[in-house]
């Protein structure tokens, strides 16, 4: 089987990522995740129980990161991090609703507010002035699609544009479960340089399809700007 049927990756067409492969040593990682229901305009989201297993694989994978959990887990917060601190790899684990129109699309915070695209977008672009921009934003929302079925990639097309080199997202709704184990695998290949991110990609959705993962829990991830 070829990558291309496992790893979906995607560079935009517009010259707006860096061909630098990404410097393995040292990474700092900004984790950020709610794990709690909270209530946007009247619409509820269940918790997320795994969420906060999430993180802390994260912050295990690298030990030099900052995670940010529930209450933590504000746009101040986010922002005054990132000010802070250069996080080559910002990963944010949350409830989303990803609607074709923009003013529909946002993340929800662990105070259970929204972070729109809009708020998105500034804060990267304040990173991206840096030497060290965000080389990598995963996406690992539960979505509530509203409208087009692809339009969460709308969030990380947003985060490339504003300076990000890479992001992993989701072209559907993923599972709280099987989460944890994708993001176990790819950074865990992250670790490896001999390949890139799209392989480390690929590399974790292998080993779901060896353990017998139906294809609705691996296959929607996915890749775009720089994968190397």
């Amino acid at each position: 089987m070829s990558d291309s049927k496992i790893c979906d990756r995607t560079t935009p067409s517009l010259n707006l990522t860096s061909p630098n492969t990404l410097t393995r040593k040292e990474l700092k990682t900004l984790a950020l995740g709610l794990s709690k229901a909270s209530k946007i305009d009247n619409q509820s989201f269940p918790p997320l129980p795994n969420v906060k297993q999430e993180i802390t694989q994260v912050q295990n994978f690298f030990p030099d990161s900052t995670g940010l959990l529930n209450a933590n887990f504000t746009r101040q917060r986010m922002q005054q991090k990132l000010a802070e601190t250069s996080y080559p790899i910002v990963h944010i684990a949350t409830h989303g609703q990803f609607s074709s129109e923009p003013e529909d699309t946002f993340l929800i915070t662990g105070d259970n507010e929204k972070l729109t695209i809009s708020q998105l977008d500034r804060i990267i672009r304040r990173t991206a002035t840096r030497n060290e921009p965000i080389d990598l934003i995963t996406l690992t929302a539960c979505q509530t699609a509203v409208g087009d079925e692809r339009a969460a990639l709308g969030l990380a097309g947003v985060a490339i544009q504003a300076g990000a080199s890479s992001a992993l997202a989701s072209l559907w709704s993923i599972s709280d479960e099987v989460t944890p184990a994708v993001v176990k695998d790819f950074y865990l290949g992250l670790q490896d340089e001999s390949i890139n991110k799209a392989e480390a990609l690929q590399k974790a959705q292998l080993a779901l399809i060896e353990q017998g993962v139906s294809p609705a829990f691996w296959s929607p991830f996915i890749l775009i700007g720089n994968w190397l």
